[in-house]
């Protein structure tokens, strides 16, 4: 099949869970003898070329510019990009020959997509990775912190002086309608889908009301346990002593960080009770300061590593004693906790979102709903070398049933095969 797939992120620059489970998707049908062209959106300057290949696939970059206003940013890098972005993807429909099927990735690329079909005449899948359909910020929660349902105008007035302060705050509420127009507008498109693939039941039951429940498919990102499996079977280069315990992910308040520096306070209350350890950081954002000023007080060792090249991270996780994954939001679909199962490390997380789809608790992990319980289990485990070997062999076996590429691929070639012959005319099931 001759398979389109615009993506907001994709390796190498993007280095976030939704770039690699693209990337995964991406290489995968690629190996399976598919065509398959990248189309990625850059904030001009673009870093690298406009054409270029990665791990053997073509890649088309498309910049753009938006400035580094709040709110006029957005509209520069989606309402008014939007077309744009469509005549890329029409013209590198072109340049195929045709198309099977367009599988748009995240919210610049999902309304493009759509924009696109009609002059492509195929179909569009859309993978929905966070909360963009419901919620502006794209988090689910109220000034970065807390969860909450959507975006009425109360709520929204209320998350903007939360999240920007009394005075920015403030004077962002002028923005409100433009804010709610354009949330509208991204469910409206996204409505238009062929088919709409949610990572989690979680994310399915979210897009209920947006979406006919007809064309939402739950399909889980997946992951190349092979390959996986021969980049980890070299050695890091990065050290440690004692057990190591890993925590990988953005240090932002949605992303679990500003719980991580209560868990660390927590832990270095129980130190007594700690065997020889070392607690690795791997990521970045805007609570790094807070975090490494955080660990250096509380006296456990440890460091903050900044980014984590992918491989070096894959390495890291699977020799981790334990992988820890605190959380406030809404997990979609955790890429690291795929990753970390399919590589058998013991993960602690909170069940927050799709978690729950990763990790049953006491069986492939331990999912532990409060900062005292997560710390008490980390104590625990790292005194348990039994239970973490039997928690991190189930996650294995678990995610090769759930989440490998031969399972999973099988399943978006149904889709996109049934969907374009539905395109066609023609019945799938005749």
């Amino acid at each position: 099949m001759r398979i389109l797939i615009p993506s907001d992120v994709f390796p190498p620059d993007g280095r976030g869970g939704a770039a690699w489970s693209t990337h995964a998707l991406a290489t995968g049908l690629h190996a399976r003898g598919h065509q398959v062209q990248i189309i990625v959106p850059c904030r001009h300057p673009c870093r690298r070329p406009l054409v270029d290949r990665v791990d053997g696939l073509p890649v088309r970059r498309v910049p753009y510019y938006a400035p580094a206003l709040p709110f006029v940013q957005n509209y520069f890098r989606h309402e008014r990009f939007w077309p744009r972005l469509a005549h890329a993807i029409i013209a590198a429909g072109h340049d195929l020959g045709g198309v099977d099927v367009i599988h748009a990735q995240h919210t610049q690329a999902a309304a493009a997509a759509i924009l696109a079909r009609a002059a492509l005449k195929a179909p569009v899948v859309v993978t929905v990775r966070d909360h963009w359909p419901w919620d502006y910020f794209a988090t689910g929660l109220h000034g970065n912190r807390i969860p909450h349902p959507g975006g009425s105008w109360p709520a929204l007035a209320t998350d903007l002086v939360a999240r920007l302060g009394p005075l920015r705050g403030t004077l962002a509420l002028l923005a409100i309608p433009y804010l709610r127009s354009h949330v509208a507008t991204r469910a409206a498109l996204l409505g238009k889908a062929d088919a709409v693939i949610a990572p989690s039941q979680y994310i399915a039951r979210r897009l209920a009301g947006i979406v006919d429940p007809a064309r939402i498919h739950v399909l889980p990102n997946m992951v190349d346990i092979a390959a996986s499996d021969a980049i980890a079977a070299a050695a890091p280069q990065i050290t440690w002593d004692g057990a190591l315990v890993l925590f990988a992910g953005k240090l932002e308040a949605n992303k679990g960080a500003g719980v991580l520096i209560e868990l660390i306070a927590a832990l270095a209350s129980r130190r007594a009770e700690l065997p020889p350890l070392t607690l690795l950081i791997a990521g970045d954002g805007a609570l790094r300061p807070a975090i490494e000023a955080a660990l250096k007080a509380s006296g456990l060792p440890g460091r903050v590593l900044a980014w984590v090249e992918h491989d070096e991270l894959l390495r890291l996780t699977a020799r981790c004693d334990l992988l820890i994954f605190p959380s406030n939001w809404g997990e979609p679909l955790a890429r690291a906790l795929i990753e970390a199962a399919a590589l058998g490390a013991p993960i602690v997380a909170m069940p927050t979102g799709g978690t729950p789809d990763i990790v049953t608790h006491g069986e492939t992990g331990i999912l532990a709903p409060t900062l005292p319980a997560m710390a008490a289990w980390i104590v625990r485990l790292l005194n348990d070398p039994a239970t973490r070997q039997r928690l991190g062999a189930a996650a294995r076996t678990a995610a090769r049933e759930r989440f490998a590429t031969d399972r999973l691929l099988p399943r978006y070639e149904a889709l996109y095969a049934e969907l374009a012959q539905r395109r066609k005319g023609v019945n799938p099931k005749q």
